[in-house]
C-alpha cells in the first residue's frame, strides 16, 4: 500500500497523472487509494480480463470505464475476451524480448500499433486499428536490441537499478537521456512513451530518485502527459500509420554489448521501421538492414514464440548506387518477393528525396521501402540534393 501512495506522490508532484493496472481483485483493496487519486490527480485504472474483476471495479470505482486491457507479460494474451469488455486497446507489449519474465514479443513492433486481433503481435494486415497495443515500458531502442536485454535498458526504474546495473544517480541521468531521445524523435512524428513502476510490498532504493528524473525531463522537454485512456484516443490516429525512427546510443550501466561490437568505439545508433506488412531494424551508416519481420508469414501469436526474422539466405542485396541527374538509382538483388527497404544516412531536410514509400527518421535518415519481385529490381527516387552515392551519415 505505502509504495502505491510513493509512486502517487513523485507522479503528483510533477503533474503527471497515473493509470493504475489492476491484475486481480486482491488489489481492489487498495480502492480508496485510486478513488482519492482519481479526484486529486485524474488518475485511471484499467483492469486485467477477469469478469469478476471488472464487477468489483465498477462497483467500487464509479468513474471507472474498461478501456485498456491488462494483458500481462508470462500468459497468454486473451484478446477476444478483451474485445468482449469493450477494451479496444491492451498494455503488456513485451517489445524485443527473448524470454524475460517468461515472454517471447521478439519481432513485435515497438511502442504503439495496431495489432492483429487474431495475431496481435503484428500489425492489423489491411491498415484499420481494431484492437491498439501499448508496450509494457518504453525501452532504449538502440541498446535493447544491440546487448539483447530489453529489461536492462528501459524506463522502469527497477529494471535499471537491478538489471542495468545503475547506481541511482546514474540511473536518472540515463533515464533523462531516454526521454530526452523519445522527445526528439516525437518532434517529427506522433509517438507515445511508456513510463511504468510496479507497486509491491516494497520498493527499491533509488526508485522514486529515477521516477521523479523520468517525470521531470517529460515535463521539462513538453511531452503530453496522459493516462492510458486519453492516450489511447490519441494514439488510435497515428498507430496504423508507417513509423520510423532513429535512436541515439545512450552510455551507462553494464556494457553487455562488449561482444557485439567486437570492442567497437563507434558506438552505433539504430533505426526502427514498421509498417503494417513488415518490420526491419538498421544500424548507423548501413544502407540494408539488419533484421526484417515479414509479417504476411505469422497468422497466429503465441506470448512463449518469438516472431522468427527473415534468414540470410532470404535477405536482399544490394547491388549498385549511384545518382545521376538529380536521381538516386539502386539496384537490389532478392532471392524471393519481399516488401524490404533500405536507409539513407543523411538529414532528410539536405537530400530531399521523393517517392514512393518514402519516410524519414527524425533528421537522421530517409527510409526507402518498396516490393521487390524474386530477381533483379531497379527502384529510383528523385533526389534533389544527392550530390553522390555517399551519404553524410554513411559507412
Amino acid at each position: 500500500m505505502e509504495d502505491t501512495r510513493n509512486i502517487e506522490r513523485t507522479a503528483a508532484a510533477h503533474g503527471v497523472p497515473v493509470s493504475w493496472m489492476v491484475g486481480d481483485v486482491q488489489h481492489m483493496a487498495r480502492t480508496a487509494d485510486y478513488n482519492a487519486f482519481h479526484a486529486a490527480n485524474g488518475d485511471d485504472a484499467q483492469a486485467q480480463f477477469y469478469s469478476s474483476l471488472h464487477a468489483a471495479m465498477k462497483a467500487k470505482l464509479p468513474w471507472y470505464v474498461p478501456t485498456v486491457s491488462v494483458l500481462t507479460a508470462g500468459e497468454e494474451r486473451d484478446v477476444r475476451r478483451a474485445l468482449s469488455f469493450g477494451e479496444r486497446a491492451f498494455w503488456g507489449i513485451t517489445w524485443n524480448s527473448r524470454g524475460t519474465d517468461g515472454t517471447f514479443d521478439y519481432g513485435a513492433p515497438w511502442g504503439t500499433y495496431c495489432a492483429d486481433v487474431h495475431s496481435y503481435k503484428r500489425p492489423q494486415p489491411d491498415g484499420g486499428c481494431a484492437l491498439l497495443a501499448f508496450e509494457w515500458t518504453a525501452r532504449d531502442l538502440t541498446r535493447a536490441y544491440l546487448s539483447g536485454r530489453e529489461a536492462a535498458f528501459s524506463t522502469d526504474p527497477d529494471d535499471l537499478l537491478v538489471r542495468g546495473g545503475f547506481s541511482p544517480k546514474s540511473a536518472a541521468s540515463y533515464a533523462r537521456r531516454i526521454v530526452d531521445a523519445f522527445a526528439a524523435a516525437g518532434e517529427t512524428q506522433p509517438i507515445v512513451m511508456i513510463v511504468q513502476q510496479e507497486a509491491s510490498d516494497g520498493s527499491i532504493a533509488g526508485d522514486a530518485v529515477v521516477m521523479s528524473a523520468l517525470f521531470d525531463e517529460a515535463v521539462r522537454d513538453g511531452m503530453k502527459l496522459e493516462t492510458l485512456t486519453q492516450a489511447s484516443r490519441d494514439a488510435r490516429t497515428f498507430s496504423a500509420a508507417p513509423r520510423a525512427v532513429a535512436f541515439p546510443y545512450i552510455v551507462g550501466g553494464r556494457e553487455f554489448e562488449s561482444g557485439v561490437l567486437h570492442g567497437d568505439t563507434l558506438y552505433p545508433a539504430t533505426i526502427d521501421y514498421h509498417d503494417s506488412r513488415v518490420g526491419m531494424t538498421f544500424l548507423s551508416g548501413r544502407t540494408l538492414p539488419s533484421r526484417v519481420f515479414r509479417y504476411a508469414d505469422y497468422p497466429v501469436s503465441r506470448f512463449d514464440r518469438p516472431l522468427p526474422e527473415v534468414p540470410n539466405r532470404e535477405m536482399p542485396s544490394l547491388l549498385r548506387a549511384t545518382v545521376t541527374d538529380g536521381w538516386l538509382k539502386l539496384a537490389l538483388a532478392a532471392p524471393r518477393a519481399l516488401r524490404f527497404g533500405v536507409a539513407i544516412w543523411s538529414d532528410p531536410s539536405h537530400l530531399k528525396i521523393i517517392g514512393p514509400g518514402e519516410i524519414h527518421a527524425g533528421r537522421a535518415a530517409t527510409v526507402l521501402v518498396f516490393d521487390l519481385k524474386a530477381g533483379t529490381n531497379n527502384v529510383r527516387y528523385r533526389c534533389g540534393g544527392c550530390r553522390s552515392s555517399t551519404f553524410t551519415y554513411s559507412l
